[in-house]
């Protein structure tokens, strides 16, 4: 959205310097955490950060959107195997997208299984 001021410039009161909060589509346009930037840069892989967080929130409630970052992996937020298993098959059937086993491997940071995900769509 933007806004005028007093000049008549306008100005965008878009926010993109918060963290991610996982109510709305990631733009990967703001920091992931506060020591990196982002790796998902457009909307259709924003659409995919939002389906892990979605799908790992709701299988961990205790965990915070905000915290699932590309740089983390799922295990690292504490998501056991069968948990990571759920989260994994939940977004493949959001997207309607299939990925071979094969092609996961352990401790995938998040921002991994997105590119991972884009690959397949």
């Amino acid at each position: 959205m933007d806004r005028t001021d007093d000049t008549g410039t306008a100005h965008s009161t878009a926010t993109e310097t918060g963290p991610a909060t996982g109510t709305g589509p990631a733009t990967g346009t703001g920091p992931a955490t506060a020591t990196g930037p982002a790796t998902a840069t457009g909307p259709a892989e924003g659409a995919v950060l939002a389906a892990i967080r979605r799908h790992a929130v709701a299988i961990l409630p205790d965990l915070r959107p905000a915290d699932i970052v590309p740089e983390r992996t799922l295990a690292e937020l504490g998501l056991n195997s069968v948990d990571r298993s759920e989260v994994v098959t939940n977004v493949m059937d959001d997207l309607d997208v299939y990925v071979p086993i094969t092609e996961f491997r352990q401790a995938m940071p998040v921002g991994d299984l997105v590119g991972l995900f884009e690959r397949h769509r």
